[in-house]
Parts: structure tokens; C-alpha cells; sequence
């Protein structure tokens, strides 16, 4: 973990001005001991100040900038006007106003010039990170701040710091080969930032899906319990939604389908017209809980409601066909999959001509294509999918009688339920390609 110069919340002092003259004299690749003697300073008084153990003497600053050719302004109220414009800009964030969040970066970023050279330097490098990752996906110039910001954390005050590191958090969870890294930037933030916080609350929110992603469901749902209660108390209602969502997720996940089914309901009943477009979520959601639990005309019946209010989830190509299967109308089956084959993301179209396979009795071709679906669930950590695909698995080998294979199922089913299963551990994946 890149973590540098970490500092204990006790002994935190803010060293903008010392920060910054640091950082500039190790950008110009020079050493301290010959700026000390370009401007006839003690080595260590000079080191002194850049670590802000010591205060800038008059004339100090101005001494300095002159050695570097620059005009250094070191006006407290630049400071503060950029910690104002990074506590709106993540405040817009949390709220969910996605524009008035683009309107504070982009107005910011037209005035960098005003901020480069001053006290308000790293905070408002920290903007520039906020506006790279909403608004211009600059990755290049996000890698370059987070090395930059995180040499030079004395410069910054930990409020400031915990939104830098909820701000990573968000950015290295988008893909999950660099989830974990996110988790550790999210703890992070949470311990650096007062728990009644906005940027403490809107960590614990990112923190809900990105446990559930990786299959720790009972934390993620616990989460959603704490998280509830500060969201409520910062009346961001919006996003209160999310975490109800999320929790009947993490029921069903959980295997407690009555439960989850209830919740759903109750949160279908509460919708209105401000918020209509949460109602394919909630008939996704039904239906997918209604196959786990084997209600598969239920299922049938929330999966079209789904479609036809124009949720855009992929998966549910499989829902439908599916349930036809477990029911034994394999007629149905069979058309329904002939119809949207053409048409389903290829991620699922292994599935979904696995189920064709078995519908039809062909069995090279269906352990070729779930084991190939298998696979893709594990190199994409899609644990959700992964425990109605081992089960497919286990009726099958159970129904050819292979014993072998059984028990080679039953040992991965033991794993994903010690959250021990990975592409690598999976023992029917590596016996299928060996």
C-alpha cells in the first residue's frame, strides 16, 4: 500500500507553506544542502522549515521565492477559500447533485493559476484529483496527484486528507482488480474524519457494495445499519434509498428471502413519483430473489416487470429461460433463449446456451459452456451469480452420477461459503482445463 508520511491524528500540524517549498525544491532535483547554501541558510534550519518544525522568520518566504523565481502568495484567506471549494464540491458528492458538483470543479480548475503558487497548493491539487475523476477521467493526472498528496500529507489537514483518501477510495474501486486498495483508502478516511461527517458516512456507503462484492455480505449488511442512521441524520433521503436497497441485497445474498422479499415490497410501496425510476431496481431485485428461493413463476412474473420499465441489467437475460428450465416447460426454454440469444451481453451467453444444452440433453456441450461461465464468474469476482451456477453444476454431475465431479463441486461450494474460493483454488475449474 502507497501510504507515506502518515500522521497520528494527536500529533497532526498543518505545514502548507513548508510543504510546498519542499516539494518545489525536489521537483527542481535539488538537494537541500545546496539551496541551504544558495541562499547562506543553516542545512538544518532550512530542513526545519520544510517540516514545519519551525516558523518562517520574516523575509523568509520572500527569500525563497526569489531563489526560485516565483511569486509565492501566501494569503491564509486563498487557503480557506480552497478548503471551501473542496468541502462543496464533495459535498455536492454526497447530496447527488451532479451538477452543481461539475459547476464547483470546472469554475475551480479555470483558476488554477491563482492557487499554484501558495499556501492553498496541495489542497487544491486535491480539487484537481475531484475533477479528474468526475468530470475529465484523467487517470494519468490522478496517479499523479495521489503520489504528489501523499508526500506531502503534512501540508494538508485531516479533514482534508480523509476526503483525499475517500476520494481514492471511490476511484480504485471502479475496477476490481484494485478493490482492495480502495478498501484500505476508505478505512482510511474513516479514521481520519469525524464519524457525524459527511466524507466519514459517504466512505461507509462505498464500503456497503464494495463488501458485498467480494463476498462479505454480513459486513456489508452491517454497514448498511450504521450507515442508515448518520445518513438520516445528515437528511440525505436520497441515497437512504441505496442502503435500503443494498440491504435487501444483502438478505437475499444472505439466503433470508422472506425477509428480503418483504423489505423490497415495502420499499415498492413507499416510491412515488419523485423516484419512479427505483422501480425496475426493485422488480430486478424481486426477481432475482424469487429464483434463488425456487418461486420461479414469481420470478418470470418480476423479471417482465423489470424489462418493461427499462432496467438495463444484462443478467436478466437468463432469469426467464432459466426459470422455464426448473419448471420443466422446456418448449419455452428452448424459444425464449433461441429468440434473445442474439441479443444477450456475451458474458451471459455461455449461460444461457448452457441452459440450452441441458434442456436438451447434450452434455459435452453443456459442461463446455457452464464451465466457461464458471470461469468468467470467478476472474470477474462475480460472487453474487456464483452459488446458483454451482448448484446447476452439482444437479447435473448428481444427475449423470459423477461422483468424482460432485465432490469436486462440493469442495468449491465449501470454499465460496469460507470465502475462500478463487479462479485459482477452484477445483473443478482446474481439473476442467488441465
Amino acid at each position: 500500500m502507497p501510504f507515506v508520511k502518515q500522521i497520528p491524528k494527536s500529533q497532526h500540524k498543518i505545514n502548507n507553506i513548508g510543504g510546498f517549498f519542499r516539494n518545489y525544491r525536489i521537483n527542481d532535483g535539488l538537494s537541500l544542502t545546496y539551496v541551504a547554501d544558495s541562499i547562506r541558510m543553516n542545512k538544518g534550519f532550512l530542513s526545519d522549515l520544510e517540516n514545519g518544525k519551525r516558523n518562517f522568520p520574516n523575509g523568509t518566504i520572500q527569500q525563497l521565492s526569489n531563489f526560485y523565481d516565483i511569486s509565492f502568495d501566501e494569503n491564509q484567506q486563498l487557503y480557506d477559500k480552497a478548503c471551501d471549494i473542496l468541502n462543496e464540491a464533495f459535498k455536492a458528492l454526497f447530496f447527488a447533485n451532479q451538477t452543481e458538483e461539475s459547476d464547483i470543479l470546472k469554475k475551480a480548475v479555470e483558476n488554477t493559476n491563482i492557487y499554484e503558487n501558495s499556501s492553498a497548493y496541495f489542497v487544491f491539487k486535491i480539487i484537481e484529483l475531484h475533477y479528474h475523476m468526475r468530470i475529465s477521467n484523467n487517470n494519468t493526472q490522478i496517479e499523479y496527484i495521489r503520489e504528489l498528496v501523499e508526500s506531502n500529507l503534512d501540508a494538508l489537514s485531516l479533514a482534508n486528507i480523509s476526503i483525499f483518501y475517500c476520494l481514492l477510495g471511490i476511484y480504485y474501486k471502479r475496477k476490481s482488480v484494485s478493490i482492495f486498495i480502495a478498501e484500505n483508502y476508505l478505512n482510511k478516511s474513516l479514521e481520519l474524519s469525524s464519524s457525524n461527517s459527511k466524507v466519514y458516512a459517504y466512505s461507509l456507503f462505498q464500503l456497503i457494495s464494495l463488501c458485498a462484492r467480494t463476498n462479505r455480505v454480513a459486513l456489508a449488511y452491517s454497514y448498511c445499519e450504521k450507515a442508515r442512521n448518520i445518513f438520516n441524520r445528515l437528511n440525505n433521503y436520497t441515497t437512504l434509498f441505496y442502503i435500503d436497497f443494498s440491504q435487501c441485497n444483502c438478505l437475499i445474498s444472505m439466503g433470508l428471502y422472506d425477509f428480503a422479499t418483504a423489505k423490497l415490497k415495502e420499499l415498492l410501496s413507499d416510491i412515488n413519483q419523485s423516484n419512479k425510476e427505483h422501480v425496475s431496481k426493485i422488480h430486478h431485485s424481486l426477481a432475482w430473489c424469487y429464483l434463488l428461493n425456487c418461486q420461479y413463476s414469481e420470478c418470470i412474473k418480476y423479471t417482465n416487470l423489470a424489462i418493461e420499465n427499462k432496467d438495463p441489467s444484462c443478467d436478466l437475460c437468463y432469469f426467464i429461460p432459466y426459470s422455464y428450465y426448473k419448471q420443466n416447460e422446456y418448449l419455452k426454454c428452448l424459444d425464449y433463449i433461441e429468440s434473445h440469444l442474439e441479443y444477450a451481453d456475451d458474458f451471459y451467453k455461455p449461460f444461457l446456451q448452457a441452459i440450452s444444452a441441458r434442456t436438451q440433453k447434450q452434455n459435452v456441450d453443456f459442461e463446455k459452456n457452464i464451465i466457461l461461465y464458471y470461469q468468467s464468474l470467478l476472474q470477474n469476482n462475480v460472487y453474487e451469480d456464483i452459488p446458483l451456477i454451482q448448484n446447476f453444476i452439482l444437479d447435473y454431475y448428481t444427475e449423470t452420477n459423477n461422483k468424482d465431479m460432485m465432490i469436486k463441486i462440493l469442495i468449491d461450494i465449501k470454499s465460496f461459503n469460507d470465502k475462500d474460493l478463487t479462479l485459482k483454488s477452484s477445483t473443478l475449474f482446474v481439473d476442467s482445463s488441465s
